[in-house]
């Protein structure tokens, strides 16, 4: 369907909220993943983990839409504007 062109934008803003919603949670994941792989030493500032992980955390907590705006966005998408009323 991509290549036809054949998505409506609110079918673009489900995958583009999913997208946002899951990537700084694999993220977050595989930087734990390595930290505890790295040992003492991923855990401590002098390693670059430190600065990696606290850059994924701010786009869970806030930066570019926080994750559960992200899933307010995707059950909007999914389920109707009827059945998710925010306000």
């Amino acid at each position: 369907r991509y290549q036809h062109g054949t998505y409506t934008p609110l079918e673009v803003s489900k995958y583009i909220s999913m997208c946002k919603y899951l990537a700084p949670h694999h993220a977050l994941d595989t930087f734990r993943r390595v930290m505890l792989w790295m040992g003492a030493y991923g855990y401590t500032k002098e390693c670059p983990l430190e600065m990696g992980i606290r850059g994924v955390m701010s786009y869970c907590i806030g930066a570019e839409g926080a994750a559960n705006i992200q899933k307010i966005v995707i059950a909007r998408e999914t389920l109707g504007r009827d059945w998710t009323k925010t306000r």
